[in-house]
Formats: C-alpha cells, structure tokens, sequence
C-alpha cells in the first residue's frame, strides 16, 4: 500500500479570508516518515486585517518572521514537487483545502480526510480490521498537537505507520 502525503497548514486566522503561513507535508518512504515544512510569506493581496493575534497564539509563528519566509511561488513550486503523484490527507481538509486553493491561486489537489482513509486503507471490504484501526488511534491520541504544519502532518504519517504495521 502506498502510503499518502499528509497535509497540515497554519495560517493567519479561521476565517473564510484567511491566508497560509505555513504548510506541512509528511509521508513514508521504506518505512520511515520524511517530514518537510515551509514558512510561506503573505502575497500583497492577501488582506492584512485578517492576521489575527489569537491564532498566533495558537501556532507561535509571528508576523514579521514571515517576512524572512519563501515567497508564495515559490513555496508553491515546492508543494507541487513534494507532492508528486501521493494522495494528500488531512485531518482538517475543509480548512486545508481552502488554504491549499488560496497559496495556488486556483484548486488545488483534493485533499481527503485522515479517518476515511484510514477506513478505506485498514478495512479490508467493510470488514475492520481492529487491530490495526486500534494502532492508528491509539498512536494519534498519544503524540500531542503542536500547531506547527510539519509536526501535525508529521502525527499523521506516524499514526498511519502504527496501522501498516512493520
């Protein structure tokens, strides 16, 4: 089974005219997770007023660090590189999804939800395969959430490791 990329974004606030300042990405390769993030700095006409401090809060990334980030572009040039062919996950795709369609400019690759595909992948035709859903979860449940796109993508990749099993 190939193993997906998982997606995570940070980004300036939850609204509808939010903007990414951050993208995650992780998947595995022989057995191990590969883990790659960039900072994303804001393109001029993503709306300033919608940087909101409380989600600063949340994801520790400050405004004026973005200014020494990649540009928009070229984060964009990476994304479509690392992707490559993998199918994206997420465990929040609503949200992602949006920030993926705002950093490309237009929609981006669909990007599926964590827990269908952990369902589709350790299912075995509607059959559970319990031990297997059970390392997942367990795994997801034990690693915190850091609110850093690499580390989150990161929790992912390891909770979907614990289920191929070695």
């Amino acid at each position: 089974m190939e193993s997906p990329a998982f997606i995570d974004f940070e980004a300036s606030s939850l609204s509808q005219h939010s903007w990414p300042i951050e993208v995650g990405l992780a998947w595995l390769e022989v057995g191990r997770v590969v883990v790659e993030s960039r900072l994303i700095r804001p393109r001029p006409e993503w709306p300033e007023s919608d940087w909101d401090p409380a989600s600063e809060a949340v994801h520790n990334i400050s405004r004026s660090e973005l200014k020494g980030a990649e540009s928009a572009d070229d984060v964009v040039d990476w994304l479509i590189k690392a992707i490559g062919r993998r199918v994206l996950v997420s465990d929040a795709p609503e949200f992602d999804q949006h920030w993926m369609d705002r950093l490309l400019g237009e929609p981006g690759p669909k990007i599926h939800d964590f827990d269908m595909a952990v369902w589709q992948a350790f299912s075995d035709g509607g059959n559970v395969k319990a031990g297997r859903l059970h390392r997942v979860y367990r795994n997801r449940t034990t690693r915190p959430t850091l609110h850093r796109a690499g580390d989150d993508a990161a929790g992912l990749c390891y909770a979907w490791r614990a289920g191929v099993g070695k």
